[in-house]
């Protein structure tokens, strides 16, 4: 009966179909050198309440163990999902020697604290199945059930090759105060979300080094207020938090294909376990091995992510808002291109001087966007240097209602080695500056850069900052990898787009880069125009794009024109001296880029995209439609304009609507 039972469940294997076998007398073997023999498909009873762990490669606690041979060729999944009440963890094997080795995939929580594995079988070969607990956690009686099917792992439209990312920043711990300094380590899970397996070797330069990092935002101004060493990673668990997981092979010396591996904030803290990051090549992944005071611990703070006791009291910043960050750098990721989202964030709450986790982590982002998060007119420019790392800026000008305005810089490198150090924004000639300022956070326990504050300088027609060249100090404080420095100063004039400049730190072969920002008018008497916001892909399978352009302000008039648009779809302009950011408004698929009060159909009449999906819109610069009527745009002014126009959901023609980008000018 058993034979005909597993003939069936082959032949279901080949049409897609599951038999299932009961097997009552199945309980399984506390020794992998026992394990019992089973096969086909079905419910196979275990109990491990009484097993002792045989110590595999998945490092499982109560244990035992299955010889289970395919009747067939294809994808088998192993689950103890709804067949146990106890926290389970599975394992399968590609081989029947002991201790086993060719690790087919390991599992702890697939659903809830139960597990499931998936791995691809061929017909008449036997698999060591174990079947165990989490830890040293208590086991009992269930049953695993053996079906055909299932995924073998991955993530949905993979990178090209190994791709780590920050999956989630799961926890902190809290240390100090020591002489007014307190300290913090944030638990990380990591992701592998490439196509190929990324190393995870100890005792080598070839295994992710893991930083931290602690901001705060208050009254407008983001700061980076502390920052950790790098925790060296040591072995990778084959988990599931952002993708199915295929299990790497080589056990914890890699982190497999979809796989995810926790530290804990714990973990993360290990002073012993803490290398500088003055050792590492941001831009290639590259480190020493052995690091610098490798295995050395010190007092409560020394080593973690140090921050000021001051700067987290509450009778200090009663409405500061804080965040923790953390990034992943290893050699084979940015060897595959693939460095430039290995950082993610999570906004903490604090009690007295103690912070956690709250709310959701944001994956693949910089800290920096919990900025525009909360403050959407936030501008935010991506700045890559050409064959070597990424920049981001920030900026936000705030009318303080007494005839000054205060302007806010944010810089950010994510993972740039040749490093920022100058950053310079132009005012209009006649601007009155004051109240010039800079933040950034301090190098610690050893590390050799300088902590010296960037001095500021208004030299008529700018605001300069800047730390030592490189020629005179190489270890100065300049805007090293995964560090934030902020810049702010107040002046008489209203702001207009300008054009920042970033002044490499490190020697090489690319030129300075810019950025557009907010600044002081002044100096030119063009209007300025620049594209800000991000459309959402529309049903062409491309992104809206509006530009404004034959800016005549004798004539007073202008184009607005627009392209990438679906055919033959109503459309019409929108209009507001207020940027904004508002994601699928009233059910729409796009983004509103404008707010406060917004004029519609600007130009006075409802437009059609055409045959050719495009728009173009004369517009009266002395008629600008508003709420209350039409009104001229007035020197000095900045409008934000946009178009809306009529969409369908690609695919299932279900109408919709959807927006360009934003285009923003400032009339002189």
């Amino acid at each position: 009966m058993q034979i005909m039972n597993t003939r069936l469940a082959a032949l279901a294997l080949g049409l897609g179909l599951v038999s299932f076998v009961p097997s009552a007398a199945a309980q399984g073997s506390d020794s992998c050198a026992s394990a019992q023999p089973i096969a086909g498909f079905g419910l196979f009873p275990f109990n491990n309440a009484a097993a002792t762990p045989d110590n595999s490669s998945c490092s499982m606690g109560h244990d035992v163990w299955f010889a289970w041979t395919a009747s067939a060729t294809g994808n088998v999944t192993v689950s103890t999902c709804g067949q146990a009440s106890f926290d389970s963890f599975l394992a399968a094997f590609g081989s029947t020697s002991c201790p086993p080795t060719n690790s087919l995939g390991c599992n702890d929580d697939s659903c809830g604290l139960q597990s499931t594995i998936t791995f691809a079988a061929v017909a008449g070969t036997t698999y060591l199945i174990e079947v165990g607990t989490y830890q040293n956690s208590a086991g009992g009686a269930g049953s695993i059930e053996v079906t055909a099917g299932g995924s073998t792992g991955g993530c949905q439209n993979p990178s090209v090759g190994p791709d780590v990312i920050v999956g989630d920043v799961s926890d902190v711990s809290n240390y100090g105060p020591v002489n007014g300094m307190v300290a913090y380590a944030l638990g990380t899970t990591s992701c592998n979300i490439g196509d190929q397996e990324l190393d995870w070797i100890a005792n080598s330069p070839n295994h992710p080094v893991i930083g931290q990092n602690i901001y705060r935002l208050n009254d407008g101004r983001f700061e980076q207020i502390g920052q950790s060493w790098l925790k060296h990673g040591f072995t990778a668990l084959q988990l599931n938090l952002c993708c199915a997981c295929q299990t790497s092979s080589s056990g914890g010396s890699r982190l497999g294909v979809g796989c995810s591996d926790p530290y804990g904030s714990g973990l993360n803290g290990s002073q012993s376990g803490l290398g500088p990051r003055s050792e590492v090549n941001a831009t290639t992944g590259a480190f020493l091995y052995p690091y610098g005071s490798q295995g050395q611990s010190g007092n409560a703070v020394y080593k973690r992510a140090q921050v000021l006791e001051s700067d987290v009291l509450a009778a200090n910043f009663p409405n500061a808002t804080y965040y923790g960050e953390a990034q992943y750098v290893t050699p084979d990721d940015a060897a595959a291109g693939n460095g430039r989202n290995n950082v993610s964030w999570r906004p903490l709450t604090r009690s007295g001087t103690n912070l956690q986790v709250s709310s959701s982590t944001r994956r693949a982002e910089p800290a920096l966007m919990a900025w525009q998060a909360a403050d959407p007119t936030v501008d935010l420019q991506v700045v890559d240097i050409p064959g070597e790392g990424r920049l981001w800026v920030g900026s936000n000008c705030y009318d303080l209602g007494n005839g000054s305005f205060r302007y806010e810089y944010v810089v950010f490198n994510l993972n740039s080695h040749r490093s920022v150090g100058s950053f310079t924004v132009p005012v209009g000639v006649g601007a009155q500056v004051s109240n010039m300022g800079m933040s950034f956070p301090r190098s610690h326990s050893g590390e050799p850069y300088d902590n010296t504050a960037w001095p500021a300088q208004f030299l008529g027609d700018r605001v300069v900052w800047d730390t030592a060249t490189f020629a005179t100090n190489p270890n100065a404080n300049a805007i090293r990898w995964g560090t934030t420095y902020s810049f702010w100063f107040e002046a008489n004039i209203g702001p207009e787009v300008k054009t920042a400049s970033l002044g490499l730190f490190r020697p090489g072969v690319q030129a300075d880069p810019t950025a557009d920002v907010c600044g002081p008018m002044g100096g030119s008497g063009n209007p300025s125009v620049s594209s800000y916001c991000t459309a959402a892909v529309n049903s062409t399978g491309l992104a809206g794009v509006i530009d404004a352009t034959q800016i005549d302000l004798n004539a007073r008039s202008m184009q607005l024109t627009a392209a990438n648009l679906p055919l033959n779809a109503s459309a019409f302009s929108l209009a507001s001296l207020q940027q904004g950011f508002v994601a699928n408004p009233g059910g729409s698929s796009g983004n509103i880029c404008v707010g406060g009060s917004i004029g519609r159909v600007i130009g006075g009449t409802v437009l059609n995209t055409g045959g050719v999906g495009s728009l173009l819109e004369v517009i009266d610069l002395d008629l600008i439609a508003q709420p209350n009527g039409a009104v001229a745009v007035q020197s000095g002014d900045t409008w934000h304009f946009q178009f809306w126009h009529r969409d369908t959901i690609a695919g299932i023609g279900v109408p919709t609507s959807n927006f360009t980008n934003g285009v923003r000018v400032l009339f002189p």
